[in-house]
């Protein structure tokens, strides 16, 4: 018997990847894509990233709800702003650069901007920054349809819950401009939303699990587990190239 063409054995294990996932996130603020979008491509490339990203649209309204006071629209308006750009730049840059390279230029960057942050001179939460790694990421992600996680280094060592509720409506943006792109590449259809249904029941244990989590997680913890998110995102960048 199976379920979208997965079998019993292979949604146990979609759904030990998306609770795990979504703890993640929930808990950082960040590194939904970096743990499912690997993991998911081994039990099968057709999870990703249409329906991984479309399945994260459900988590991110959950993570703002009751929190929503805390986001800056200010600070969210520069995010989208450099999204925004950095995702055109990103896609007109593929008709003359060849990306075979970029994920290690982009992984070097990341860890470049994590050792500014351990030795004290740490992105701001200010518009330049803010618009700076939003520009990076928007470009990382029209090129390859990942984002990179720079713009958590920017909040790293704010309020936790401000953090979460900030990220997951910038998350929102982000994503939406990938699935636009998607759709008018035609990689994008109602067989991925379908899939995404497949991810739902460990996205919905995780987001049941994650309180026992994020009560523990204070100020100071919060960034460190941000800046090692980031390093392992850099670092599978440039292992994986």
């Amino acid at each position: 018997m199976t379920l979208l063409g997965f079998g019993p054995g292979e949604l146990a294990a979609i759904t030990a990847i998306m609770t795990l996932a979504t703890l993640v996130q929930m808990g950082l603020g960040l590194g939904l894509s970096l743990v499912m979008i690997p993991l998911l491509a081994l039990v099968s490339p057709t999870l990703v990233p249409g329906p991984a990203v479309c399945c994260a649209f459900v988590l991110m309204p959950l993570m703002i709800h009751g929190n929503g006071h805390l986001i800056s629209r200010v600070e969210i308006g520069w995010g989208a702003f450099g999204l925004v750009l950095g995702t055109a730049v990103g896609v007109v840059a593929l008709v003359w650069i060849d990306p075979v390279h970029l994920p290690r230029v982009f992984g070097a960057m990341i860890l470049i901007a994590v050792g500014l942050a351990l030795s004290g001179l740490r992105l701001k939460v200010q518009p330049r920054d803010i618009a700076g790694a939003s520009i990076v990421s928007g470009v990382m992600g029209g090129m390859s349809g990942i984002h990179g996680p720079l713009i958590g280094i920017v909040y790293a060592g704010e309020d936790p819950a401000k953090i979460r509720a900030t990220l997951a409506l910038y998350w929102i943006i982000a994503y939406a401009i990938m699935i636009a792109m998607h759709v008018v590449a035609g990689r994008f259809g109602w067989i991925d939303v379908a899939r995404a249904g497949v991810l739902m029941p460990g996205l919905l244990i995780g987001y049941w699990l994650a309180p026992l989590i994020v009560r523990h997680i204070d100020r100071q913890r919060m960034r460190w587990g941000m800046l090692t998110i980031a390093t392992l995102g850099a670092l599978m960048l440039l292992i994986r190239g």
